[in-house]
């Protein structure tokens, strides 16, 4: 073994916490199989930015106060300040010299990436830099942004969501979650934006709840998950996150798609969660009356292999903007010394739709569940660690 750093796996949108959703865990069997490392579950906003999000997840690792900056808070509207963690942190040692690896999951990809660039600025004036972090893994990332924000109401020309009535998209989020989740959803207290000024009461109902929510700035502005998984506010960020040289990178490439024999759009295969199947043909089929983003030629077939809720494309690498160095696909057998910091190396997983990799396996999964983290857990700690 190479290293014995910690890992700190940190969930999605809509995601949650260990012991948050009562007997659902969204990491499946992670937590129940041996590792060689150390690891740690972070609970951070089901529906916030990639920004505050990743305040929240380094307050968790340090055991401090969530910071999430002044002049963040000022542009967003909302509090400095939220919950403290000090005496409760992770790794409350965490430098340079006792880095930590990060795991993120879907929204959790772009969290765990803004966190590693705030690090870098010595965001938080710790005497931080980007080597407070060994590596970084991606599961079902959205390292480019989803086609599927624009399902929920988002712009296709600024990634916004659109004002409406109501808390319409935060109701379709919600009902694709609540029928994944077998409609559990409903026992949680809040979504963590005390940020914000919201608290879920005791007794109060979702509905009214969301709606109070939807009229306020945070939904329709880019201070939220929306926005963060947007095409365009990925672009923004890939441009200004950086791929650190040295820092390695891994990604989990998920998709349970075929291609039509006429079209080449995508359709979800059979056995596909129920509750992406619908999501998962919107982006097989997702067409724009003008290219989202600036990128030289942007093809929309591209983003059509999917798992259900991210194109498969997206999830590879960051590549609609910046500088991100590949380094090229890997698979279990390759060996250890392949692998070199400051590239980004991606791992094919067919058959696999978003929540398979995590929240919800189907049945004949599990045991692939279970293989695919022990490999993961011997892949961080063999890394060679200066």
């Amino acid at each position: 073994m190479s290293n014995q750093q910690p890992i700190i796996f940190v969930h999605g949108i809509l995601g949650f916490g260990p012991h948050e959703l009562g007997p659902l865990n969204y990491w499946g069997c992670t937590f129940r199989i041996p590792s060689p490392l150390p690891r740690y579950e972070a609970s951070v906003g089901p529906l916030s930015s990639a920004h505050d999000r990743a305040c929240e997840l380094a307050a968790q690792i340090k055991g401090a106060r969530v910071d999430y900056g002044a002049d963040h808070a000022r542009a967003a509207g909302h509090r400095r300040y939220s919950d403290d963690f000090t005496g409760q942190g992770f790794v409350p040692d965490w430098s340079e010299q006792n880095p930590v690896h990060l795991v993120g999951h879907s929204l959790g990809s772009p969290t765990i990436r803004c966190l590693q660039h705030l690090l870098e600025t010595d965001y938080w004036g710790w005497g931080s830099n980007h080597r407070w972090i060994s590596s970084i893994t991606t599961l079902s990332g959205v390292s480019n942004g989803s086609t599927l924000t624009y399902f929920f109401g988002a712009s296709e020309s600024t990634g916004r969501l659109k004002p409406v009535s109501g808390a319409t998209p935060l109701l379709l989020m919600l009902e694709v979650f609540a029928a994944a989740s077998g409609g559990i959803l409903d026992t949680i207290y809040d979504f963590d934006l005390d940020q914000w000024g919201f608290t879920r009461a005791p007794g109060e109902l979702l509905l009214s709840y969301l709606t109070k929510i939807a009229k306020s700035r945070f939904l329709w502005g880019t201070d939220n998950a929306a926005y963060s998984l947007s095409l365009q506010g990925a672009y923004a960020d890939n441009q200004v996150w950086q791929t650190y040289p040295d820092t390695y990178y891994f990604s989990h490439v998920t998709e349970q798609t075929y291609s039509g024999w006429f079209t080449g759009t995508h359709y979800p295969e059979p056995l596909m969660n129920p509750a992406l199947l619908a999501l998962s043909t919107y982006i097989g089929h997702k067409l724009f009356l003008k290219p989202p983003l600036p990128t030289p030629g942007f093809k929309e077939a591209d983003w059509w292999e999917n798992d259900g809720a991210v194109s498969s494309y997206s999830q590879q690498y960051p590549r609609i903007s910046g500088h991100h160095p590949v380094g090229g696909e890997f698979d279990d057998t390759t060996p250890i010394t392949q692998f070199k910091p400051g590239q980004w190396y991606y791992k094919w997983e067919h058959g696999v739709d978003h929540l398979d990799i995590c929240i919800s396996p189907q049945l004949d999964q599990i045991g692939w569940q279970k293989r695919f983290y022990t490999a993961l857990f011997q892949r961080l700690a063999a890394l060679d660690i200066a």
